[in-house]
């Protein structure tokens, strides 16, 4: 059996185990516990319905889903909201409704944070993005981090580009994006390498990069000086 990592959330009281399968973790629980459900990263037991309308001018985001309480999306106790559109189409992705880029609704970034921070009361760590790919909609993602952090929100944001490939990206609000984010989790998913991923991530070759953009920076000054 592989190491296992033990999540509870003092909210309800419900138990995620990391590093077992569903048979497995309802073989454990016998006649103790409730049957177990598979959730991972970005894969929710539950999301909150969408908007219908779909916004047709000022700054947007293309959304697949919103869901609150996430203890597998982040340190702590997250909000998410899932962008919809991916170019990186890795084998083994079980998000393949999240890739077409005209799937899902537009939505206002203000109507997002709304959404958001409506979680009925319920405790929150911090505010998760994923997807799909956040950086293909760099303009709504900026605008998206910046209301959050007018708030004091705590951010993660998932990625399927290493954090090398967006440091080179040209666009200002990738980068200004970049320094907005306080965990990015990048690269792409790799299925061979999923088994002990560990909590927060899909495949192990993932990293868990604390302060982005300050990583960014030093990289940046590093190939100036090599030139």
């Amino acid at each position: 059996m592989s190491e296992l990592t033990w999540i509870l959330d003092p909210a309800t009281g419900e138990l995620t185990v990391e590093g077992l399968s569903e048979a497995e973790a309802s073989a454990l629980a016998g006649d103790l516990l409730p049957p177990a459900r598979p959730l991972n990263c970005a894969r929710p037991l539950t999301t909150q319905p969408l908007p219908s309308r779909q916004e047709t001018s000022g700054l947007t985001l293309r959304v697949a889903h919103l869901y609150h309480g996430s203890v597998v999306d982040g340190p702590g106790r997250r909000s998410v909201v899932q962008t919809q559109g991916c170019v990186h189409q890795c084998r083994g992705c079980a998000l393949t409704e999240t890739h077409s880029l005209a799937g899902g609704v537009a939505l206002g970034i203000e109507a997002i944070v709304a959404a958001l921070l409506d979680a009925q009361g319920e405790p929150r760590d911090g505010i998760t993005v994923t997807g799909g790919e956040p950086f293909l909609q760099p303009v709504g993602l900026l605008a998206l981090l910046q209301r959050l952090k007018a708030h004091d929100l705590h951010t993660v944001v998932y990625t399927g580009f290493t954090l090398e490939a967006l440091a080179c990206r040209l666009e200002p609000e990738v980068q200004a994006a970049l320094k907005l984010i306080d965990v990015l989790i990048d690269g792409p998913f790799v299925a061979r390498l999923s088994d002990g991923a560990g909590e927060w991530r899909g495949s192990r070759n993932q990293r868990v990069i604390h302060r982005p953009g300050a990583l960014m920076e030093v990289m940046r000054s590093d190939r100036l000086q090599q030139k």
